[in-house]
Order: C-alpha cells, then sequence, then structure tokens
C-alpha cells in the first residue's frame, strides 16, 4: 500500500500529466487565420459563383441508354513445355495456372514455406482448395523440384 504522500504525488503527476495532454489537444485544434490573400481570392471565388447563379457546369442530358461496361479476361494455360515448379514457384507464378486464384495461390506457398516442399501431385492435395478434379486438370501443367518430407 503506498502511503499518503506517495499517494499526493501520484495525484499530483497525474494531474499534471492529464493537463499537459489537454493543453497539446487544445494546440492540436488552434486554427490559424488565413492569410489575406487567401482571404481575397476566396472572396473574388465567391462572387464569381454569385454572378454566374450558380450554374458553372453545363447540365448534362440524360440518355435512353444505361452503359454497361465488359470485362472479358482471356486466360491463356501455360505453354506445357514451360511447367510450372510448385516446389519453387512464386503466387503470382501459380495463378497462372487455370483454376487457380489469388487466394489458393496464397494457400499453397503458405502450406509449402511451413510443410516443406510437395514432391509430388499427390502431396499438393493436401491444400484446401485441390481436390482430385483439380488435381487432374493441373498434372500435365504442374513438375515438382523438391522432395517431400517424409
Amino acid at each position: 500500500m503506498p502511503t499518503s504522500a506517495e499517494r499526493k504525488s501520484l495525484v499530483f503527476l497525474s494531474v499534471v500529466a492529464l493537463l499537459g495532454g489537454g493543453v497539446r489537444v487544445m494546440r492540436a485544434h488552434e486554427v490559424p487565420p488565413p492569410s489575406a490573400s487567401a482571404t481575397r481570392a476566396l472572396d473574388a471565388r465567391i462572387a464569381a459563383v454569385r454572378d454566374t447563379g450558380g450554374a458553372r457546369r453545363p447540365k448534362r442530358k440524360p440518355i435512353g441508354i444505361t452503359p454497361r461496361i465488359t470485362v472479358v479476361v482471356h486466360h491463356t494455360p501455360p505453354d506445357p513445355a514451360h511447367r510450372v515448379d510448385v516446389d519453387r514457384a512464386t503466387a503470382a507464378e501459380l495463378q497462372a495456372l487455370p483454376g487457380i486464384g489469388p487466394a489458393l495461390a496464397a494457400r499453397i506457398v503458405a502450406n509449402r514455406d511451413s510443410l516443406g516442399p510437395f514432391g509430388s501431385l499427390a502431396a499438393l492435395r493436401r491444400v484446401k482448395g485441390i481436390g482430385e478434379a483439380k488435381a487432374r486438370k493441373l498434372d500435365s501443367l504442374v513438375t515438382f523440384s523438391g522432395v517431400p518430407r517424409p
């Protein structure tokens, strides 16, 4: 238990700290007055808007058609002669494979970094999101250079 003198000193230090923080907050909220040139420029802009009635831009005419934007993404699979080494590939290189997006590529890299190289297509299936069908699709496009852990 602190003594009475220690309690008084703790209260004093707390009050000083709170006051110092309050002063810093008040100084942070102080806004310096605008310069004379800034005030004149603002007055000139306000007068210009009042003179034109507030209509500075022409109004757009509505058209009967709603424009649509269509994005077409062509996914070109990698050249079979240049297979992707899953045990060394980056996430960006893995995304070039069909059916592998950013999330799945990140999971493959994270699994490889934490548990070691895959070494085979069967071991690649330990990654969530790679099932039998996706493994068959990737079979001719990937290779494995690492030695799988036992």
